[in-house]
Order: C-alpha cells, then sequence, then structure tokens
C-alpha cells in the first residue's frame, strides 16, 4: 500500500471518530435540555394553578363586595327617603330592591347557649346542665318610608316560645319625634332596654332581676322619642311612655304578675338622657329615670322607681378602651306583712297586719376593660335590697360578685367565661360557673357588641 493511501485511511478515521463523538455530546445535550424545559413546565403549572386558585378566591370577595354594595345602596335610598321627607314632606324614593325581593323581611337568627354549674341545690331550670337558653328569630323591614316593623320570637329548650318583641316604629311625627307602639323593652336606664346579646355578662344585674324579671321586662305599649337640639355641646335625648302593668318573670317592683287586674293598672315612664365628648378619647353619658304604676288592682299608683345611670368610656387606640356603668334604683311602695303576736292578753295569739311604707335600694358597678381586639374582662358589683316579708329576711339584701373574661371570635360570634358569687339575704351562699356562647346569622337589629 503507497504511503498515500495510508495517510488517507488514517484521515478518514479520525473524521469519522471525530463525528461519533459530537454526536454523543449532542445527543446528552437534547436529554439535558428536555428535562430542563419538563422541570420549568411543572413549576410553570403549579404557578398556573395558584394563580387559578387566587383568581377563584378574589372572584368570590368581589361578589361578596357586591352584594354588601347593594345592601348599603339601599340602606342609604331609604335614609334619603326619611330626610327628604323630614325636609320637603312626603317624598317616596325608588327601592332598590328588586320586585320579588322587597316583600322578603330582613331575617335573622340570635343564638345564645349556656352551660351552668350552680352550686345551688335546688333544681332550677339550666342549673347543672348545657341548654339553649335562648334563640331569637329577628325579622325586621320598614313598611313604607315613614315606618318600620321589627319582630322578635324567641325560643327555648327551658320555656315555651314566647313573643318577645313586636312594634311598629314611626319617624318623623310632628317636632320630630318617633314613636313606637306594640311590645317591646322600654328605654329606661342602661340595661332594661337591651337584649342578653348586648350585655357585658352572661345574666343582668341583680337589681334588674329582682325588681324588674329575669330578662328585664317587655310590655305592650306606646311611647314616643325626640332627640333636643339645644345650644350646648350635649346630646340630650327624652322619653316617654304608657306601659301595661305587671313586671318582667319573677319581678317583684310592681306586684306579683298573677295578681287579679295587674296588667289592668298601666305603668309610666321617662327617661332623659345626655351625652357629651370630654374629649376626643372619652366620653360620658348621664341618663335620669323614673316609673310610676300600681302593686294591685286598685286604680292608684302606690309605686315609684326612680333612677339614675352613668357610663364612662374612654379609647386607648382603635382596639383598646375601657367603659365604667353603673345603675342605681330607688323603688318606693306600700307594703303590708302580718305579724303574729304571743298574746292578746287573755292568752290566745293574734295575728296584726302592719303597713308601711318601703323605700328599698339596689345598684350595681360594672368595669369592662377590651384589652385586645378579640378580648376583653371585667367585674360586676351588685347590691339590692329586696321586695319581700320583713320578718322572713329582715336584712333583705342580696349582694353579688362577678368576673368575667370575653372572646370575641368574629362580629358575630363570642365566648364567654363567668364566676358569679352570691351573699344572699336567706344567709346562703351561691356560687356559679357560667360558659356562654352567642352567635348570629343573617340581618337583626340588636347586634353582637
Amino acid at each position: 500500500m503507497s504511503t498515500s493511501k495510508i495517510l488517507f485511511s488514517i484521515i478518514v478515521f479520525l473524521f469519522c471518530w471525530f463525528l461519533n463523538i459530537s454526536s454523543g455530546r449532542a445527543e446528552t445535550n437534547v436529554e439535558e435540555e428536555l428535562k430542563a424545559l419538563k422541570i420549568q413546565f411543572e413549576l410553570m403549572q403549579k404557578k398556573f394553578s395558584a394563580l387559578e386558585e387566587t383568581v377563584a378566591k378574589q372572584q368570590s370577595q368581589i361578589t361578596v363586595q357586591e352584594e354588601t354594595k347593594q345592601v348599603y345602596e339601599e340602606r342609604i335610598k331609604d335614609l334619603e327617603g326619611q330626610l327628604a321627607q323630614k325636609e320637603n314632606g312626603p317624598v317616596v324614593i325608588p327601592s332598590a330592591r328588586t320586585p320579588a325581593s322587597k316583600w322578603i323581611p330582613e331575617i335573622g337568627v340570635v343564638a345564645d347557649a349556656v352551660a351552668t354549674l350552680d352550686s345551688a341545690k335546688t333544681d332550677e331550670d339550666g342549673s347543672d346542665r348545657l341548654s339553649l337558653r335562648e334563640l331569637e328569630l329577628v325579622l325586621g323591614s320598614a313598611v313604607d318610608p315613614f315606618s318600620r316593623l321589627d319582630v322578635t320570637i324567641s325560643f327555648s329548650d327551658i320555656e315555651d316560645p314566647s313573643l318577645e318583641e313586636a312594634y311598629l316604629t314611626r319617624f318623623g311625627l310632628p317636632l320630630d319625634t318617633t314613636a313606637r307602639l306594640g311590645k317591646f323593652k322600654p328605654k329606661v336606664g342602661k340595661v332594661l332596654g337591651v337584649h342578653r346579646d348586648s350585655l357585658d355578662t352572661v345574666d343582668e344585674p341583680l337589681v334588674i332581676q329582682r325588681y324588674f324579671g329575669v330578662e328585664g321586662m317587655n310590655k305592650s305599649g306606646l311611647d314616643f322619642s325626640k332627640t333636643l337640639t339645644l345650644p350646648w355641646p350635649i346630646t340630650q335625648q327624652i322619653s316617654f311612655g304608657i306601659l301595661e302593668g305587671g313586671n318582667g318573670e319573677e319581678g317583684t317592683a310592681f306586684g306579683e304578675n298573677d295578681a287579679p287586674g295587674i296588667r289592668r293598672r298601666p305603668t309610666l315612664y321617662s327617661h332623659l338622657k345626655n351625652y357629651f365628648d370630654l374629649n376626643d378619647t372619652t366620653g360620658f353619658e348621664l341618663g335620669f329615670s323614673r316609673l310610676i304604676g300600681s302593686r294591685d288592682e286598685d286604680a292608684s299608683f302606690e309605686v315609684q322607681v326612680l333612677a339614675a345611670d352613668t357610663t364612662l368610656t374612654h379609647s386607648f387606640n382603635a382596639n383598646q378602651n375601657l367603659k365604667l356603668q353603673g345603675e342605681v334604683f330607688n323603688l318606693n311602695r306600700k307594703e303590708s306583712f302580718l305579724d303574729v303576736e304571743e298574746d292578746d292578753g287573755f292568752g290566745n295569739p293574734i295575728t296584726v297586719r302592719h303597713d308601711i311604707d318601703g323605700n328599698l335600694w339596689g345598684w350595681y358597678g360594672l368595669a369592662d376593660l377590651r384589652f385586645h381586639p378579640q378580648w376583653s374582662m371585667g367585674f360586676r358589683y351588685d347590691n339590692v335590697q329586696l321586695v319581700d316579708n320583713p320578718l322572713e329576711n329582715p336584712e333583705r339584701i342580696d349582694i353579688g360578685y362577678t368576673g368575667y373574661l370575653t372572646f370575641y371570635q368574629s362580629e358575630l360570634a363570642r365566648w364567654r367565661v363567668q364566676f358569679t358569687h352570691k351573699d344572699l339575704a336567706t344567709g346562703k351562699d351561691d356560687n356559679a360557673v357560667y360558659l356562654q356562647g352567642t352567635f348570629a346569622i343573617g340581618e337583626h337589629k340588636h347586634k353582637l357588641q
């Protein structure tokens, strides 16, 4: 073989070897690039899925905001209608509601569940058990631009269903007066006129329970309210009304509820509220009330209640505030009791009837500290002289000490734990532990704090 052929063969071999190496490297680069593209695609797919979830959540929030916007638009139109009616006479503002929804009232439900551990030996309703103490069905709607109807129906696993409130509110009466007609809670003091879901404690103060009822008073009647416009920096509102006679459940101020004719003797009440700002962060409210009525079927008004309430609120910041609140009641009523004498002078026992003018006092003081957006704590002191037979309970005073801690899960869900110690006029002590859960859905007039 010639030298030229040998050189040509060597060159061809080297060229083929080089091509083979380059082809292997190219295949390796393609595989690596393919793997990298797959990884990038998977990452992009995950990002795309996350974006889809975010868009879905945002769309849901947009829907909720649109519904809320519609509700506010309806309320603004209703208020504009009332304002126009006051300024220019009857003017009807078209409602933003659809023809179908205008017949549907605002509907809400408030559930109040309470677990009670009580040291009392008597087996009272709700003691040493978990009960749905109250479930309120709340209905309300504007009847026309000038009036509104509100209804509250109460259910319980302890008591029978009852009509708690049902009243018509009429706005824009002469002298800018507002009237209520039906069954309602009177605007007296701070506690007597509110529902349990608006209380700072599980139960009402003892003076309210003993004088007016375990849940206060809700009576049929008619009342009027007016906000006074006076040339000084104080907001004042005056209220007065007439209610059917009697008390709430277990109340004693206006006699026994089962006494003959007790409901036929009306109770008259009036209340003056004064509020003014001490500074940008502190407000002060002072109120005075008077109730007069009868404790039996006669036509005389032998029962008079004078009351004063005060509330001081101070805001440390947007999420922390302090409230100091107190009420004092003076109950003046004629009382009668029988006294058994040992001897009439001839060895025979006799019974003598004594008539006395009762002048009783009851009051409470409460301090509530909201130290966190979702937490508050407080203490309440109670002191009340009882309406009963002076011979059976000569001291006639119940004293209570109550401490509580509240967790606000949300605007419409709340949990509370409370401990109460009572020194009773009977000479016995009573200790109770409460665990309360209060929950609300829908629209309702008396919202949670």
